[in-house]
């Protein structure tokens, strides 16, 4: 009997913990900014970057009026995909490190995902969204995480 009041006491101590350390939905997003600008600036400073993308990179790109309480974890899904297509490419030149960089923070971002939602079926598919220039991808993906952050 007093094994069962122990187990049932460190079952409860740890769903308390847990709980009491999961990121609401708004640090998520908090967390998830906070990885981005880590994202961005190993991507710029890259060679890659200089040489390459900086004028012809286009990625598929959600706008912020395609952004709903039901489309928060597609559209992050998307993103998170498409900066893994550059991640790909940065590999694939020879930069070593800087994709490791990359695949670190993506992981890190990955783990502040938004929680999935009662979905719809209205959620766009990644590649229904218009490709854009990076600098646009980015704003337009800095302005929907600073959207979670308020909600």
């Amino acid at each position: 009997m007093n094994l069962w009041i122990v187990f049932i006491f460190n079952f409860t101590l740890l769903q308390s913990f847990a709980s009491n350390h999961s990121p609401s939905e708004r640090e998520k997003g908090r967390l998830i900014k906070k990885e981005l600008d880590v994202l961005k600036k190993i991507f710029e400073n890259s060679v890659f970057w200089k040489k390459k993308y900086r004028v012809d990179l286009r990625l598929y790109t959600a706008r912020i009026d395609d952004y709903t309480d039901t489309c928060t974890q597609p559209i992050f899904d998307c993103y998170c995909e498409e900066f893994k297509v550059v991640l790909e490419e940065i590999s694939m030149s020879g930069e070593e490190n800087l994709a490791k960089e990359i695949s670190h923070t993506l992981k890190n971002m990955w783990t502040y995902r938004p929680s999935e939602r009662d979905m719809t079926g209205s959620c766009k598919k990644c590649e229904e969204y218009e490709e854009k220039t990076y600098q646009e991808f980015i704003k337009s993906f800095e302005s929907i995480v600073q959207k979670m952050n308020v909600q």
